[in-house]
């Protein structure tokens, strides 16, 4: 969908974040649960061994909507080393 590696399917922006070390894939959901928190708009977070799979969509408006863009920009802004 776009250059940040997000795809769009199902009414929900996906995006699948991949980590050589199960303590620097804890640490990144805890901070995409702060903005999440920050912004009172909730993810799906699927946690593996080696990935984090996270989708979003606005289910009051049922797709897409500016706050999940808000969201996908301030998720891609995380800094991680893996």
């Amino acid at each position: 969908m776009n250059s940040r590696g997000w795809s769009f399917a199902d009414n929900k922006l996906e995006k699948e974040f991949k980590f050589t070390s199960y303590f620097d894939i804890v640490n990144f959901a805890n901070e995409v649960m702060q903005i999440a928190i920050e912004l009172d708009h909730h993810p799906e977070i699927f946690i593996n061994y080696n990935f984090v799979k996270i989708k979003i969509t606005d289910f009051e408006k049922g797709s897409v909507s500016q706050k999940c863009l808000l969201f996908t920009a301030r998720v891609d802004a995380i800094k991680f080393t893996s």
